[in-house]
């Protein structure tokens, strides 16, 4: 129990300040780094090329918490010289993820998609057929018909734009991100 404790106030407890640091130029460093929207084209750009970097390392060691300690000092450095913020990659990965996933619904439910599907549902068992159907039938009723004004109400529609202007490129790195997590199968 007391090692939870000390874990706890090491993790999570604010530090509190010392005489004299109500100035601190590191807060406002930070403020200035997070002011704006969190989606604009820079960061988007900025978020692609740490990606790319990210995707060059070579995989995590075997030696354990040394290796991944060394990998998390190697992650913050390079996204430090990326100029972007945990907070403003988190943001910016929300909105990739959202909008990445509405277009491929899109893709899956758009109406090439429906003629081809019906032809090759017409070839599966009658269990296989029915199963097939109402899994289409489940995607049909989620999706939104292609709109991403959710997603524009939600993230903001310039937010939605951004990803949108290099779209072919957002879903490529998307895609090698969750391959490389093993999120895609």
């Amino acid at each position: 129990m007391r090692w939870l404790v000390v874990v706890l106030m090491l993790c999570g407890c604010p530090r509190s300040a010392a005489p004299g640091d109500e100035g601190d130029a590191g807060r406002a460093l930070v403020a200035i780094i997070d002011a704006g929207p969190p989606v604009t084209l820079a960061r988007l750009d900025a978020w692609l090329g740490w990606q790319k970097v990210m995707a060059s390392l070579p995989p995590l060691g075997l030696d354990g918490g040394s290796s991944l300690r060394r990998r998390a000092r190697q992650e913050a450095a390079l996204l430090a010289d990326a100029g972007l913020s945990f907070d403003q990659v988190d943001a910016i990965e929300a909105v990739v993820a959202a909008v990445v996933a509405e277009r491929n619904v899109a893709r899956l439910t758009g109406v090439e998609a429906l003629q081809q599907f019906r032809q090759g549902v017409q070839q599966l068992g009658t269990e296989q057929r029915l199963k097939a159907e109402a899994a289409m039938a489940d995607l049909q009723a989620r999706s939104t018909q292609g709109s991403l004004a959710p997603l524009e109400a939600q993230y903001g529609a310039d937010a939605v734009a951004v990803v949108l202007s290099r779209e072919a490129e957002v879903t490529r790195t998307w895609d090698a991100l969750l391959e490389a997590r093993g999120d895609r199968r």
